[in-house]
């Protein structure tokens, strides 16, 4: 028995030992462990992703692609908020440098735009990028403030690079590049740090980048997410039409764009269609976008997908240019303008020099250079529709630089180029037309009654009825004056005589000019669907100076030269008197004696007691000082140009005085010219298709205004237009268009800049064919020389054009009575 209670007392304490060690690994679960084991449940948390779709794709009519999306790898960085300690920073550091080293061992890189660079003597500056003093101070302020640096007093420009070196942890033994490199991936951060979402910290990475960086699970907070790279296929051609998309830089568009559910590295358009039709275009405004819920561990890590919305695509949108006539027209004005160029180096010879002797002096004396060929714009449009067949801006640049990333080196050559390729000048530019306004001033003296179709008028020389100390004449030399004698309107235009103009402006009036050139578009945006549009204005009044507008909103430079000129008389009267007048008032005074010349109601006689009596009350000047010092007539002096005269209406009438128009709406007046007095909007979307295919909108014509009872007028300023490039006719186009296979309307304008006639616009207006327009096209050539010098590029469109008109018609044609046998 003994023997086996013994037995059974080992058992039983076997077994108390079992269950002893049971329990204690129990409780060191529970209570010893309890702390790790919660840490690792809660390492793994879910994060909603958004999740962005394609940017549509832009199309030229034949559909041949101008701009598209290609798929592409992004790294992508975030930051734990509830991990800001002093350690934590430093982890991170470390992992952006790593990061740094693997992106550029493959050839990519990262972003790198820190807002602090050294200036030339290697101190720290701010180097925001702002367009603007108010941008730039915002700037610097949302930076210091998200940096934590916002005491200027603590921390000026010159030690915040070494405090935020300390602050993140950097390595003062490491590489001031690569210093540089890990703080604007911080800086990508911190400006972004109220989203708390992941920033994008390089783009469009090598597939050998995203193997590394997925293979090390060391990378904290870095992940790869697939994004969209914008691209560009078509280089130069069309580049101010397409323009380009780039990442938000402005503080309040981004706060705008975030608003509609953009993300903080979201691409949008910044010029041309890419900007004007952003909301058609973009994937990345909320109604748009989907998104994911994926579970992540501590690292950052995406451990699966819980649930997925996809994202809708942008809409594709199709121009109505043509990418083919665009390059021929592209060509054509590149090669126009350095050939117009040559011309005028090889007209400034000796005996040019010797002609021109004192005004080029003058040039020496102000340190003034000569303005020759070298920027332009060509408008090409159906005039039928209105729709845009190629238009051109010159000088351009090369699109395909802004495929991806443009680099801060190809956009710092861009941007630094002296005339600005950027700049889209068949919309923007703004200059004097010459004598291509003459068929406004035409229809309108016609219209109004002051001329008839059967009326003849010669040139007399001198057109004294509005000046007769310094009266204007035609361009055309004494002796040959006999070919502008008993003109009608036809010979008038083919003549292009200003005494004739001058005569017809003269009855017809300013009032009148402007009420015409309103009716045939010239003086109201043409619709064209770009966000660059500059609006054209015809002389009057309110364009010379409008009291209503502040000194500096003026429409020409002429109030602002007055303005300065009066103000350094007024401080040296007040030296003159020892009274230092503040500067308010003497803005107001300026002002004051200004708008005694805006103000119509009172005639220039009175302008002198208008003057003294301005003076007395804003300055306290006495009578007998106004009198002694001639104040009254110096200051009518000063203002007299502010006033319109009719002298200023019968130059607006030949498209001179102060008239401003753009090529575009040039193209546009052309247009109802030619097609018979239609004014259509200037059209350059022709639809716009969904990601599933649907058709959002599809543009018809928009007819702006249809002039009527002019008919035969019209006809009779087609006819003028016709002998312009009648070589038989002796137009003053009519040698260049001596030989061109098609026969067209054509109207040249010079219009004088300076004393030198080198520096003269060049426009040359075309419509073709005569009898049957199809194609419209204008030429502005800035510094040209001479209008009908400025032949070649549009007979190249213009033939291009035709040409694969007749070879799509006849092909139409054909198959339209094929049959099978």
């Amino acid at each position: 028995m003994r023997p086996k209670r013994f037995r059974y007392l080992i058992f039983f304490l076997l077994v108390i030992l079992v269950f002893g060690a049971m329990f204690g690994q129990l409780a060191t679960l529970q209570f010893i462990d309890s702390a790790s084991y919660a840490e690792a449940l809660t390492s793994k948390s879910t994060r909603t992703i958004s999740v962005t779709g394609k940017r549509g794709t832009i199309y030229d009519r034949n559909m041949t692609v101008l701009a598209y999306d290609r798929e592409s790898y992004n790294i992508q960085f975030y930051r734990d908020p509830d991990r800001r300690k002093a350690a934590d920073r430093a982890a991170y550091t470390q992992t952006i440098k790593k990061v740094i080293e693997i992106v550029e061992g493959n050839g990519n890189s990262t972003v790198n735009d820190f807002w602090l660079a050294r200036d030339e003597q290697g101190n720290w500056q701010w180097n925001t990028g702002g367009t603007s003093e108010y941008v730039i101070n915002k700037r610097m302020e949302q930076w210091r403030a998200n940096f934590y640096l916002s005491n200027e007093t603590k921390y000026p420009v010159d030690v915040l690079f070494d405090t935020l070196c300390t602050n993140y942890s950097i390595d003062p033994t490491w590489d001031e590049d690569l210093k540089i490199k890990i703080l604007s991936i911080w800086q990508t951060s911190r400006m972004s740090a109220y989203l708390s979402t992941p920033v994008t910290i390089a783009f469009d990475v090598s597939s050998e980048t995203v193997a590394e960086i997925e293979s090390d699970s060391t990378l904290e907070g870095i992940s790869i997410s697939i994004g969209y790279e914008r691209v560009y296929p078509q280089g130069t051609a069309a580049c101010h039409i397409i323009g380009y998309v780039s990442r938000i830089s402005s503080s309040s568009a981004l706060e705008d764009y975030i608003e509609k559910g953009y993300s903080s590295d979201s691409l949008v358009g910044m010029s041309g269609i890419e900007a004007s039709m952003e909301d058609q275009l973009t994937a990345s405004i909320s109604y748009r976008r989907g998104q994911k819920i994926v579970e992540v561990d501590n690292m950052g890590k995406v451990l699966r997908t819980l649930s997925y919305t996809e994202p809708v695509d942008g809409s594709d949108v199709i121009l109505t240019i043509d990418i083919d006539l665009q390059r021929v027209m592209d060509e054509a004005l590149r090669d126009q303008i350095k050939e117009i160029n040559n011309e005028q180096v090889l007209l400034m010879n000796d005996r040019w020099r010797r002609y021109n002797a004192d005004t080029l002096k003058q040039y020496r004396e102000n340190g003034t250079e000569i303005k020759l060929a070298e920027t332009g714009a060509m408008v090409a449009i159906d005039p039928n529709t209105g729709e845009v067949l190629a238009m051109s801006s010159y000088p351009n640049f090369d699109l395909s630089l802004f495929s991806g990333v443009i680099s801060s080196a190809d956009w710092n050559e861009i941007i630094s180029q002296p005339n600005n390729p950027l700049y889209n000048r068949a919309v923007s530019a703004r200059d004097t037309p010459g004598s291509i306004f003459k068929m406004c001033t035409s229809l309108g003296a016609l219209m109004e009654g002051v001329l008839t179709l059967t009326e003849t008028i010669s040139d007399e020389g001198y057109f004294t009825l509005t000046d007769q100390t310094n009266p204007p004449k035609c361009w055309i030399s004494e002796a040959n004056r006999y070919r502008h004698a008993n003109q009608t309107i036809v010979e008038a235009l083919k003549n292009s005589c200003n005494f004739f103009f001058y005569t017809i402006g003269y009855r017809l009036g300013i009032a009148n000019l402007n009420k015409w050139a309103a009716q045939l578009g010239l003086t109201s945006r043409t619709g064209i669907e770009l966000n660059s549009e500059t609006t054209s204005f015809v002389g009057n009044q309110d364009k010379l100076y409008d009291t209503s507008r502040d000194i500096n909103s003026q429409y020409t430079s002429k109030p602002i030269f007055a303005y300065y000129t009066i103000i350094r008389k007024l401080r040296s009267i007040g030296e003159d008197r020892g009274i230092a007048y503040d500067e308010e008032r003497l803005a107001k005074t300026a002002k004051a004696l200004m708008d005694i010349a805006g103000d119509t109601t009172i005639s220039k006689d009175d302008w002198p007691r208008h003057i003294r009596n301005t003076l007395m009350d804003m300055l306290g000047l006495p009578s007998g000082y106004i009198s002694s010092n001639f104040l009254a007539n110096e200051f009518y002096y000063y203002i007299q140009d502010l006033r319109w005269t009719a002298n200023e209406t019968i130059m607006a009438a030949i498209g001179q005085s102060i008239t401003q128009v753009t090529p575009v709406a040039v193209a546009r007046y052309v247009a109802a010219v030619a097609n018979g007095g239609t004014v259509y909007d200037i059209q350059l979307v022709d639809k716009i298709v969904s990601s599933t295919g649907s058709l959002v909108l599809d543009k018809t014509p928009v007819v702006v205004n249809q002039i009527t009872g002019a008919d035969q007028y019209l006809a009779a300023i087609r006819q003028g237009m016709q002998e312009v490039a009648d070589i038989n006719e002796d137009g003053t186009a009519g040698t260049q268009f001596a030989n061109f296979k098609y026969t067209v309307g054509a109207k040249t304008g010079t219009a004088e800049r300076t004393d030198l006639d080198v520096e003269n616009n060049a426009w040359l207006v075309v419509y073709a064919s005569a009898a049957n327009p199809r194609i419209v096209v204008v030429t502005y050539i800035q510094n040209g020389y001479a209008g009908s010098h400025a032949a070649n590029a549009p007979k190249k469109v213009i033939a291009a054009y035709l040409d694969s008109l007749a070879i799509k018609e006849n092909a139409k044609f054909q198959s339209d009575n094929s049959f099978i046998e």
